[in-house]
Protein backbone atom coordinates (compact mmCIF):
# COMPACT_ATOMS: atom_id res chain seq x y z
CA UNK A 1 0.00 0.00 0.00
CA UNK A 2 1.41 3.36 -0.96
CA UNK A 3 1.21 6.49 1.16
CA UNK A 4 -1.24 8.04 -1.30
CA UNK A 5 -3.70 5.15 -0.96
CA UNK A 6 -3.85 5.16 2.86
CA UNK A 7 -7.01 6.32 4.56
CA UNK A 8 -6.44 9.44 6.69
CA UNK A 9 -6.78 8.86 10.43
CA UNK A 10 -9.72 11.27 10.62
CA UNK A 11 -11.73 9.02 8.30
CA UNK A 12 -11.06 5.74 10.11
CA UNK A 13 -13.73 3.88 12.04
CA UNK A 14 -12.73 3.59 15.70
CA UNK A 15 -14.01 1.08 18.21
CA UNK A 16 -14.86 1.90 21.84
CA UNK A 17 -11.35 1.07 23.05
CA UNK A 18 -9.75 3.41 20.49
CA UNK A 19 -12.26 6.17 21.29
CA UNK A 20 -11.40 5.67 24.95
CA UNK A 21 -7.74 6.28 24.18
CA UNK A 22 -8.65 9.57 22.50
CA UNK A 23 -10.86 10.63 25.40
CA UNK A 24 -8.62 9.37 28.20
CA UNK A 25 -11.07 6.82 29.56
CA UNK A 26 -11.94 3.14 29.30
CA UNK A 27 -14.05 1.59 26.57
CA UNK A 28 -16.71 0.91 29.20
CA UNK A 29 -16.86 4.61 30.08
CA UNK A 30 -17.16 5.46 26.38
CA UNK A 31 -20.18 3.19 26.06
CA UNK A 32 -21.82 4.04 29.40
CA UNK A 33 -21.06 7.77 29.79
CA UNK A 34 -20.31 9.31 26.43
CA UNK A 35 -21.95 7.35 23.61
CA UNK A 36 -25.39 7.74 25.19
CA UNK A 37 -25.21 11.56 25.15
CA UNK A 38 -27.37 13.13 22.46
CA UNK A 39 -24.51 15.27 21.10
CA UNK A 40 -22.00 12.40 20.86
CA UNK A 41 -21.27 11.33 17.27
CA UNK A 42 -23.61 8.79 15.75
CA UNK A 43 -22.34 5.22 15.62
CA UNK A 44 -21.38 3.70 12.31
CA UNK A 45 -22.27 0.27 13.64
CA UNK A 46 -23.76 -1.16 16.81
CA UNK A 47 -21.74 -4.38 17.21
CA UNK A 48 -18.96 -3.66 17.35
CA UNK A 49 -19.65 -0.05 18.21
CA UNK A 50 -17.65 2.20 15.88
CA UNK A 51 -17.42 5.93 15.26
CA UNK A 52 -15.71 8.16 12.68
CA UNK A 53 -12.44 9.43 14.18
CA UNK A 54 -12.94 13.00 12.90
CA UNK A 55 -16.34 13.26 14.57
CA UNK A 56 -14.97 11.98 17.89
CA UNK A 57 -12.03 14.43 17.72
CA UNK A 58 -14.42 17.32 17.01
CA UNK A 59 -16.65 16.27 19.90
CA UNK A 60 -13.63 16.05 22.19
CA UNK A 61 -12.58 19.59 21.24
CA UNK A 62 -16.07 20.98 21.87
CA UNK A 63 -16.15 19.36 25.32
CA UNK A 64 -12.55 19.92 26.37
CA UNK A 65 -13.45 23.07 28.33
CA UNK A 66 -16.21 21.21 30.22
CA UNK A 67 -13.86 18.72 31.86
CA UNK A 68 -13.43 19.40 35.56
CA UNK A 69 -9.89 19.95 36.69
CA UNK A 70 -8.85 17.58 39.43
CA UNK A 71 -6.72 19.12 42.11
CA UNK A 72 -4.70 16.77 44.24
CA UNK A 73 -3.37 17.48 47.64
CA UNK A 74 -4.81 18.97 50.80
CA UNK A 75 -3.53 22.52 50.31
CA UNK A 76 -5.11 23.03 46.89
Amino acid sequence: MTTESRVPFEELALNAEEVGLLLGCSSRQVLERHACKPDFPERLSIRPATWVAREVLEWRERHRHARPTRIRGRDA
